[in-house]
Protein backbone atom coordinates (compact mmCIF):
# COMPACT_ATOMS: atom_id res chain seq x y z
CA UNK A 1 0.00 0.00 0.00
CA UNK A 2 2.86 2.39 0.85
CA UNK A 3 4.45 1.78 -2.57
CA UNK A 4 1.09 2.28 -4.30
CA UNK A 5 0.63 5.60 -2.49
CA UNK A 6 4.12 6.68 -3.56
CA UNK A 7 3.47 5.84 -7.23
CA UNK A 8 0.14 7.67 -7.11
CA UNK A 9 1.85 10.74 -5.65
CA UNK A 10 4.46 10.65 -8.43
CA UNK A 11 1.75 10.37 -11.09
CA UNK A 12 -0.23 13.27 -9.62
CA UNK A 13 2.90 15.41 -9.42
CA UNK A 14 3.69 14.71 -13.06
CA UNK A 15 0.17 15.59 -14.12
CA UNK A 16 0.38 18.88 -12.18
CA UNK A 17 3.48 19.96 -14.08
CA UNK A 18 6.86 21.08 -12.78
CA UNK A 19 6.08 24.73 -12.02
CA UNK A 20 4.26 24.87 -8.66
CA UNK A 21 1.02 26.84 -8.41
CA UNK A 22 1.84 30.32 -7.20
CA UNK A 23 5.44 30.18 -8.40
CA UNK A 24 6.61 33.75 -9.14
CA UNK A 25 7.50 34.93 -12.62
CA UNK A 26 11.31 35.06 -12.92
CA UNK A 27 12.86 38.53 -13.24
CA UNK A 28 13.00 40.24 -16.63
CA UNK A 29 15.82 38.71 -18.69
CA UNK A 30 16.38 35.74 -16.35
CA UNK A 31 15.90 32.10 -17.31
CA UNK A 32 12.18 31.61 -17.98
CA UNK A 33 11.52 35.29 -17.42
CA UNK A 34 9.87 37.84 -19.72
CA UNK A 35 11.55 40.15 -22.22
CA UNK A 36 10.12 43.27 -20.57
CA UNK A 37 8.20 44.29 -17.47
CA UNK A 38 4.61 43.03 -17.54
CA UNK A 39 1.48 44.79 -16.37
CA UNK A 40 -0.68 43.09 -13.76
CA UNK A 41 -3.02 41.78 -16.47
CA UNK A 42 -0.09 40.57 -18.57
CA UNK A 43 1.38 38.74 -15.59
CA UNK A 44 -1.86 36.81 -15.25
CA UNK A 45 -1.79 35.93 -18.97
CA UNK A 46 1.85 34.84 -18.69
CA UNK A 47 1.08 32.58 -15.72
CA UNK A 48 -2.00 31.09 -17.41
CA UNK A 49 0.01 30.40 -20.57
CA UNK A 50 2.86 28.86 -18.58
CA UNK A 51 0.43 26.64 -16.68
CA UNK A 52 -1.14 25.31 -19.89
CA UNK A 53 2.31 24.81 -21.42
CA UNK A 54 3.29 22.85 -18.28
CA UNK A 55 0.10 20.77 -18.19
CA UNK A 56 -0.26 17.07 -19.04
CA UNK A 57 -3.22 16.42 -21.35
CA UNK A 58 -5.11 13.12 -21.53
CA UNK A 59 -7.27 11.18 -23.99
CA UNK A 60 -10.36 12.74 -22.40
CA UNK A 61 -8.97 16.15 -23.35
CA UNK A 62 -8.58 15.04 -26.96
CA UNK A 63 -4.87 14.33 -27.03
CA UNK A 64 -3.76 11.85 -29.71
CA UNK A 65 -4.22 9.16 -30.80
CA UNK A 66 -1.40 10.35 -33.10
CA UNK A 67 1.14 12.40 -31.18
CA UNK A 68 4.71 12.97 -30.15
CA UNK A 69 3.86 13.91 -26.56
CA UNK A 70 1.04 14.74 -24.14
CA UNK A 71 2.30 18.14 -22.98
CA UNK A 72 4.21 21.12 -24.36
CA UNK A 73 6.61 20.92 -21.44
CA UNK A 74 7.38 17.29 -22.24
CA UNK A 75 9.53 18.40 -25.18
CA UNK A 76 10.49 21.88 -23.93
CA UNK A 77 11.80 22.04 -20.37
CA UNK A 78 15.60 22.35 -20.47
CA UNK A 79 16.81 24.35 -18.49
CA UNK A 80 13.33 25.78 -17.71
CA UNK A 81 9.78 25.32 -18.97
CA UNK A 82 9.84 26.67 -22.51
CA UNK A 83 13.42 25.57 -23.16
CA UNK A 84 14.64 22.71 -25.33
CA UNK A 85 14.12 18.96 -25.18
CA UNK A 86 16.36 16.99 -22.85
CA UNK A 87 19.08 14.60 -23.94
CA UNK A 88 16.52 11.77 -24.03
CA UNK A 89 13.77 13.63 -25.90
CA UNK A 90 13.29 13.24 -29.64
CA UNK A 91 10.27 13.54 -31.91
CA UNK A 92 9.68 11.90 -35.28
CA UNK A 93 8.89 13.16 -38.75
CA UNK A 94 7.81 10.40 -41.18
CA UNK A 95 8.48 10.55 -44.92
CA UNK A 96 6.66 9.09 -47.91
CA UNK A 97 8.43 7.81 -51.03
CA UNK A 98 8.17 11.25 -52.70
CA UNK A 99 9.99 12.91 -49.77
CA UNK A 100 6.88 14.54 -48.29
CA UNK A 101 5.09 14.04 -44.97
CA UNK A 102 1.93 11.90 -44.82
CA UNK A 103 -1.18 13.92 -45.74
CA UNK A 104 -3.66 12.04 -43.53
CA UNK A 105 -5.42 14.72 -41.42
CA UNK A 106 -2.36 16.92 -41.91
CA UNK A 107 -0.62 15.40 -38.88
CA UNK A 108 3.14 15.02 -39.19
CA UNK A 109 3.60 12.65 -36.30
CA UNK A 110 2.10 9.59 -37.97
CA UNK A 111 3.43 7.04 -35.51
CA UNK A 112 0.24 5.72 -33.97
CA UNK A 113 -0.04 3.69 -30.80
CA UNK A 114 -1.64 0.28 -31.40
CA UNK A 115 -4.54 -0.30 -28.97
CA UNK A 116 -3.56 -2.75 -26.25
CA UNK A 117 0.12 -2.78 -27.18
CA UNK A 118 2.94 -0.56 -25.89
CA UNK A 119 4.52 0.05 -29.26
CA UNK A 120 4.14 2.33 -32.24
CA UNK A 121 2.89 1.38 -35.65
CA UNK A 122 4.62 2.82 -38.70
CA UNK A 123 2.27 2.90 -41.72
CA UNK A 124 3.39 0.91 -44.77
CA UNK A 125 3.46 4.12 -46.82
CA UNK A 126 6.25 5.59 -44.66
CA UNK A 127 9.73 4.88 -46.06
CA UNK A 128 11.81 6.86 -43.56
CA UNK A 129 11.36 8.27 -40.05
CA UNK A 130 13.51 11.32 -39.35
CA UNK A 131 14.51 12.14 -35.79
CA UNK A 132 14.03 15.76 -34.72
CA UNK A 133 15.60 17.48 -31.75
CA UNK A 134 13.15 19.71 -29.84
CA UNK A 135 14.56 23.27 -30.11
CA UNK A 136 14.53 25.83 -27.33
CA UNK A 137 11.60 28.26 -27.41
CA UNK A 138 13.34 30.89 -25.28
CA UNK A 139 13.49 34.05 -27.39
CA UNK A 140 10.86 32.82 -29.85
CA UNK A 141 9.00 36.13 -29.73
CA UNK A 142 12.13 38.09 -30.60
CA UNK A 143 12.76 35.93 -33.68
CA UNK A 144 9.11 36.47 -34.68
CA UNK A 145 9.76 40.24 -34.77
CA UNK A 146 12.57 40.04 -37.35
CA UNK A 147 11.12 41.73 -40.43
CA UNK A 148 10.54 40.07 -43.79
CA UNK A 149 12.78 42.70 -45.38
CA UNK A 150 15.72 41.84 -43.12
CA UNK A 151 15.37 38.12 -43.87
CA UNK A 152 14.92 38.54 -47.62
CA UNK A 153 17.87 40.93 -47.87
CA UNK A 154 20.23 38.09 -46.94
CA UNK A 155 18.98 35.57 -49.50
CA UNK A 156 21.53 34.32 -52.03
CA UNK A 157 19.89 31.38 -53.85
CA UNK A 158 22.39 31.36 -56.72
CA UNK A 159 25.50 32.03 -54.60
CA UNK A 160 26.03 35.34 -56.40
CA UNK A 161 28.91 36.28 -54.08
CA UNK A 162 30.70 32.99 -54.68
CA UNK A 163 31.20 32.05 -51.04
CA UNK A 164 29.44 28.68 -51.42
CA UNK A 165 26.52 29.71 -49.20
CA UNK A 166 23.02 29.86 -50.70
CA UNK A 167 20.45 30.83 -48.10
CA UNK A 168 16.79 31.09 -49.07
CA UNK A 169 13.72 32.26 -47.17
CA UNK A 170 10.85 29.84 -46.71
CA UNK A 171 7.93 31.38 -48.59
CA UNK A 172 4.76 29.82 -47.23
CA UNK A 173 1.43 29.41 -49.05
CA UNK A 174 -0.18 32.85 -49.04
CA UNK A 175 3.15 34.65 -49.18
CA UNK A 176 4.18 34.79 -45.51
CA UNK A 177 7.85 34.24 -44.65
CA UNK A 178 8.51 31.29 -42.32
CA UNK A 179 10.64 31.97 -39.25
CA UNK A 180 10.08 29.28 -36.62
CA UNK A 181 10.98 25.61 -36.33
CA UNK A 182 13.66 23.49 -38.00
CA UNK A 183 12.01 23.99 -41.39
CA UNK A 184 10.72 27.54 -40.76
CA UNK A 185 7.18 26.33 -41.43
CA UNK A 186 5.34 29.01 -39.43
CA UNK A 187 5.72 32.81 -39.64
CA UNK A 188 4.79 33.66 -36.07
CA UNK A 189 4.31 32.30 -32.56
CA UNK A 190 0.53 31.90 -32.89
CA UNK A 191 1.00 29.69 -35.95
CA UNK A 192 3.71 27.76 -34.13
CA UNK A 193 1.38 27.12 -31.15
CA UNK A 194 -1.56 26.05 -33.32
CA UNK A 195 0.66 23.79 -35.41
CA UNK A 196 2.25 22.20 -32.32
CA UNK A 197 -1.06 21.36 -30.66
CA UNK A 198 -2.01 19.35 -33.75
CA UNK A 199 1.27 17.94 -35.04
CA UNK A 200 2.86 17.15 -31.68
CA UNK A 201 -0.15 16.43 -29.44
CA UNK A 202 -2.93 15.48 -31.87
CA UNK A 203 -5.31 18.15 -30.56
CA UNK A 204 -7.69 20.26 -32.63
CA UNK A 205 -7.88 24.05 -32.63
CA UNK A 206 -10.60 26.53 -33.70
CA UNK A 207 -10.62 27.98 -37.22
CA UNK A 208 -8.69 31.24 -37.57
CA UNK A 209 -8.54 32.94 -40.97
CA UNK A 210 -5.50 34.96 -39.84
CA UNK A 211 -3.56 31.84 -38.80
CA UNK A 212 -4.35 28.81 -40.99
CA UNK A 213 -2.23 26.37 -38.99
CA UNK A 214 -3.25 23.42 -36.88
CA UNK A 215 -5.89 20.74 -37.24
CA UNK A 216 -9.57 21.69 -37.06
CA UNK A 217 -11.17 18.24 -36.66
CA UNK A 218 -10.25 14.65 -35.91
CA UNK A 219 -12.03 11.34 -35.41
CA UNK A 220 -11.83 10.91 -31.64
CA UNK A 221 -14.79 11.26 -29.26
CA UNK A 222 -13.77 14.64 -27.81
CA UNK A 223 -15.74 17.54 -29.32
CA UNK A 224 -13.76 19.83 -31.63
CA UNK A 225 -12.06 22.17 -31.13
CA UNK A 226 -10.26 20.48 -28.25
CA UNK A 227 -8.18 23.59 -27.47
CA UNK A 228 -10.04 26.90 -27.18
CA UNK A 229 -9.04 30.26 -28.63
CA UNK A 230 -8.42 31.77 -25.16
CA UNK A 231 -5.97 28.98 -24.32
CA UNK A 232 -4.12 29.55 -27.60
CA UNK A 233 -4.00 33.27 -26.80
CA UNK A 234 -2.44 32.62 -23.39
CA UNK A 235 0.17 30.11 -24.59
CA UNK A 236 1.06 32.41 -27.49
CA UNK A 237 1.55 35.35 -25.12
CA UNK A 238 3.69 33.24 -22.76
CA UNK A 239 6.01 32.17 -25.57
CA UNK A 240 6.12 35.62 -27.17
CA UNK A 241 7.29 37.08 -23.88
CA UNK A 242 10.00 34.51 -23.04
CA UNK A 243 13.44 36.11 -23.25
CA UNK A 244 16.61 34.54 -24.62
CA UNK A 245 18.76 33.02 -21.84
CA UNK A 246 21.21 35.50 -20.30
CA UNK A 247 24.71 35.43 -21.77
CA UNK A 248 27.72 34.51 -19.66
CA UNK A 249 30.16 37.30 -18.75
CA UNK A 250 32.76 37.97 -21.43
CA UNK A 251 36.38 36.87 -20.90
CA UNK A 252 39.59 37.24 -22.89
CA UNK A 253 39.05 33.71 -24.19
CA UNK A 254 35.47 34.32 -25.34
CA UNK A 255 36.50 37.63 -26.93
CA UNK A 256 39.05 35.70 -28.99
CA UNK A 257 36.41 33.09 -29.79
CA UNK A 258 34.02 35.77 -31.00
CA UNK A 259 36.61 37.13 -33.40
CA UNK A 260 37.25 33.63 -34.75
CA UNK A 261 33.49 33.06 -35.09
CA UNK A 262 33.43 35.89 -37.61
CA UNK A 263 36.80 35.36 -39.28
CA UNK A 264 36.25 31.68 -40.22
CA UNK A 265 32.75 32.35 -41.56
CA UNK A 266 30.30 31.14 -38.87
CA UNK A 267 28.66 34.57 -38.81
CA UNK A 268 27.69 34.32 -42.49
CA UNK A 269 24.69 32.19 -41.49
CA UNK A 270 24.63 32.59 -37.72
CA UNK A 271 24.29 36.35 -38.05
CA UNK A 272 24.88 37.82 -34.58
CA UNK A 273 22.33 40.65 -34.86
CA UNK A 274 19.57 40.75 -37.48
CA UNK A 275 17.05 43.59 -37.50
CA UNK A 276 18.08 44.47 -33.95
CA UNK A 277 17.58 40.90 -32.65
CA UNK A 278 20.67 39.17 -31.24
CA UNK A 279 19.68 35.63 -32.18
CA UNK A 280 22.78 34.46 -34.13
CA UNK A 281 20.68 33.33 -37.08
CA UNK A 282 19.79 34.61 -40.55
CA UNK A 283 16.43 32.75 -40.34
CA UNK A 284 17.13 31.32 -43.82
CA UNK A 285 17.08 27.74 -45.05
CA UNK A 286 20.50 26.21 -45.79
CA UNK A 287 21.77 22.78 -46.81
CA UNK A 288 24.66 21.84 -44.53
CA UNK A 289 24.17 18.08 -44.97
CA UNK A 290 26.69 15.65 -46.50
CA UNK A 291 26.25 14.45 -50.12
CA UNK A 292 23.50 11.86 -50.44
CA UNK A 293 21.55 13.05 -47.39
CA UNK A 294 17.82 12.26 -47.48
CA UNK A 295 15.39 14.03 -45.19
CA UNK A 296 11.73 14.99 -44.90
CA UNK A 297 10.49 17.86 -47.07
CA UNK A 298 8.06 20.43 -45.66
CA UNK A 299 6.84 23.00 -48.17
CA UNK A 300 9.77 24.71 -49.90
CA UNK A 301 12.11 23.33 -47.24
CA UNK A 302 13.09 20.30 -49.31
CA UNK A 303 15.16 17.33 -48.12
CA UNK A 304 18.41 18.86 -46.83
CA UNK A 305 17.19 22.39 -46.13
CA UNK A 306 16.91 23.49 -42.49
CA UNK A 307 16.63 26.91 -40.89
CA UNK A 308 19.80 28.32 -39.34
CA UNK A 309 19.33 27.52 -35.66
CA UNK A 310 19.60 30.53 -33.31
CA UNK A 311 22.58 30.05 -30.99
CA UNK A 312 21.46 31.98 -27.91
CA UNK A 313 21.46 29.69 -24.87
CA UNK A 314 23.34 26.99 -26.80
CA UNK A 315 24.96 25.59 -23.65
CA UNK A 316 21.59 24.37 -22.32
CA UNK A 317 20.18 22.83 -25.50
CA UNK A 318 22.10 19.54 -25.90
CA UNK A 319 21.87 17.37 -27.92
CA UNK A 320 22.58 19.29 -31.11
CA UNK A 321 21.80 19.40 -34.84
CA UNK A 322 18.31 18.88 -36.26
CA UNK A 323 18.40 15.17 -35.45
CA UNK A 324 19.92 15.44 -31.97
CA UNK A 325 22.78 13.12 -32.93
CA UNK A 326 25.51 15.49 -31.70
CA UNK A 327 26.15 15.17 -27.95
CA UNK A 328 28.23 18.35 -27.74
CA UNK A 329 28.85 21.57 -29.66
CA UNK A 330 32.16 20.55 -31.19
CA UNK A 331 30.61 17.38 -32.60
CA UNK A 332 27.85 19.51 -34.15
CA UNK A 333 30.36 21.91 -35.71
CA UNK A 334 32.32 19.02 -37.22
CA UNK A 335 29.11 17.67 -38.82
CA UNK A 336 28.60 20.82 -40.89
CA UNK A 337 28.92 20.00 -44.59
CA UNK A 338 27.44 21.19 -47.88
CA UNK A 339 27.22 24.97 -47.82
CA UNK A 340 29.20 25.03 -44.55
CA UNK A 341 32.03 22.74 -45.68
CA UNK A 342 34.59 25.54 -46.06
CA UNK A 343 33.68 26.95 -42.65
CA UNK A 344 34.01 23.53 -41.01
CA UNK A 345 37.41 23.04 -42.64
CA UNK A 346 38.51 26.44 -41.34
CA UNK A 347 37.44 25.34 -37.84
CA UNK A 348 39.39 22.11 -38.17
CA UNK A 349 42.48 24.08 -39.24
CA UNK A 350 42.47 26.14 -36.02
CA UNK A 351 44.90 25.35 -33.24
CA UNK A 352 43.58 23.50 -30.20
CA UNK A 353 43.71 26.76 -28.23
CA UNK A 354 41.73 28.61 -30.90
CA UNK A 355 39.09 25.87 -31.10
CA UNK A 356 38.73 25.99 -27.32
CA UNK A 357 38.24 29.75 -27.49
CA UNK A 358 35.58 29.48 -30.20
CA UNK A 359 33.72 26.78 -28.29
CA UNK A 360 33.88 28.86 -25.09
CA UNK A 361 32.37 31.76 -27.01
CA UNK A 362 29.52 29.59 -28.31
CA UNK A 363 28.80 28.18 -24.86
CA UNK A 364 28.65 31.67 -23.44
CA UNK A 365 25.92 32.92 -25.76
Amino acid sequence: MRRLAFLLAVALAAAAGIVPDGAPIPPVGDFGGPRRPLTSEEQQRFVRGRKTFDKDFFARDGVGPVMNGDSCRGCHQDPVVGGSGGIDVQVQRPMLADGSSPPETGILAQLKAVPGLRREEIPDTVVLVEERNSPTLLGLGAVEEISDAAILAREDPTDADGDGIRGIAHRLPGGAIGRLGWKAITPDVRGFVRDAFGNEMGMTVPADAASPFGILADADATPDPEIGAAVIDDVTFFLEMLEFPPKRPSTAQTEQGGQLFTSIGCAKCHVPVLDGVEAYSDVLLHDVQPPGFVGVAQGEAVSGLYRTAPLRGLRDTAPYFHDGRSPDVEHAVRRHDGEALAVRQAFEALTAEERAALLAFLLGL
